[in-house]
């Protein structure tokens, strides 16, 4: 496992994950659902505006239990996106909670639309990083100290991983696995779950989406 995620053998790795109303699900639990064959003991943390159930997109909700004024140890932090991206970009708690959790998290993740939080948030300056084919535009005028990528699958940059949509983010997923633990533990995990790894993050069959307005 890369060093920059190698955990405390007694307290395993922590993964922390804040939620907004009208989260989507899948950026939550697929990944979640990968990264569950790392090799170590996961504790995950749920976090949200008051420590409460939060409703998604699809209508179900997960219960959190700690909240934005929380300081928690963070090695991996991944942010989902979803419709609410939009309205939580007003939310000044939101961003500054995740501005200040993922400047000491050791590697942090978005699926989709998350990333438009991560660049509010300034923890994609001067990186690359990529987004939702349909939500291109907006998402990219956000941030111009952003090294934005029209076509991706999904992109590192050092310790920072984006996902350019929800079913990208599962390939993120497996490449952030690939990362700590090698290429082949992440093919393992994919034929475990019986799913077509699209390991190029350069391969994008979704790319021309990028001029939808």
């Amino acid at each position: 496992m890369t060093e920059a995620l190698a955990p405390d053998k007694q307290r395993g790795i922590s993964i922390v994950i804040p939620l907004f109303p009208e989260f989507c699900l899948l950026d939550v639990s697929g990944p979640l659902t990968l990264l569950n064959a790392l090799e170590e003991e996961i504790t995950v943390t749920l976090v949200s505006e008051n420590a409460s159930a939060v409703i998604s997109e699809q209508g179900v909700s997960l219960m959190t239990e700690a909240d934005f004024n929380d300081d928690l140890f963070c090695d991996l932090l991944l942010v989902p996106g979803g419709k609410g991206v939009k309205a939580s970009l007003n939310n000044p708690q939101l961003l500054q909670w995740i501005s200040r959790q993922g400047r000491k998290a050791r590697i942090c993740c978005a699926v989709c639309t998350g990333s438009a939080l991560l660049a509010q948030a300034g923890l994609l300056d001067h990186k690359a990083a990529t987004t939702s084919k349909h939500q291109y535009h907006w998402v990219s005028e956000l941030n111009h100290n952003v090294q934005w990528q029209p076509v991706a699958r999904w992109v590192q940059d050092e310790n920072t991983f984006t996902a350019s949509g929800t079913a990208a983010g599962l390939d993120m997923s497996l490449g952030l696995i690939a990362f700590l633990m090698g290429e082949e533990a992440a093919r393992k995990v994919a034929i475990d779950a019986e799913y077509l790894w699209r390991n190029d993050p350069d391969d994008d069959p979704f790319a021309p989406l990028h001029l939808v307005e």
